[in-house]
């Protein structure tokens, strides 16, 4: 099968937007991304709800998924369990490297930079949301292999999840691949949504 990740630019949100307004831009502006990926996957979504904790309820037999940054958002359609997870590229505290991964998968990136922070990020939040249990499960998801600057294989609770990536503008763009092919799009800014 073929999945449809879309990601769309962003432009700068007009400064006067509050907080809550920035977001319900973006989760909009996220909304468009998912009706590209449904139209490209040839299916039609209903209502878009989700439940007490977030996790996305299927639309029309369809799972769906959604991520979004100030400057980028991402969404993708499938029908079976799928996530998709977008971060920009730039430095937090040091202290938060801990958090996301141990030693040995550390060295199978080679280092500690910045760039596989966010791999393993990405990676690790596409696949927890595919499963539907969000960053609780973070230390219990493990990297075990990275075979080449665009995959990355995880292991959660001896399930193995294969997932893409995609740098876009100082991002970077995880999808849960498993054994289907991505075709990666796109699309042109929606920042009017």
């Amino acid at each position: 099968m073929t999945l449809f990740p879309v990601i769309l630019p962003v432009a700068e949100a007009d400064p006067d937007l509050s907080g809550a307004e920035k977001v319900a831009r973006l989760s909009r502006i996220a909304r468009e991304a998912l009706r590209l990926s449904a139209e490209k996957s040839g299916v039609t979504l209903g209502k878009l709800l989700k439940d007490e904790d977030d996790v996305p309820y299927q639309s029309n037999g369809n799972y769906w998924s959604l991520s979004h940054k100030p400057k980028c958002v991402a969404a993708i359609v499938s029908d079976k369990a799928i996530g998709i997870d977008v971060e920009e590229i730039k430095p937090r505290m040091k202290s938060a490297f801990d958090l996301v991964a141990s030693n040995e998968e550390w060295e199978l990136g080679g280092d500690r930079s910045w760039d596989n922070f966010f791999r393993y990020w990405t990676a690790k939040e596409a696949a927890l949301k595919a499963i539907g249990i969000g960053m609780s499960g973070l230390k219990k998801c493990q990297v075990v292999s990275i075979p080449d600057e665009n995959h990355v294989l995880l292991d959660y609770q001896d399930r193995i999840f294969r997932i893409e990536q995609l740098y876009y503008q100082n991002h970077i763009v995880s999808v849960l691949k498993d054994n289907n092919e991505i075709q990666w799009v796109i699309a042109a800014d929606f920042s009017h949504c």
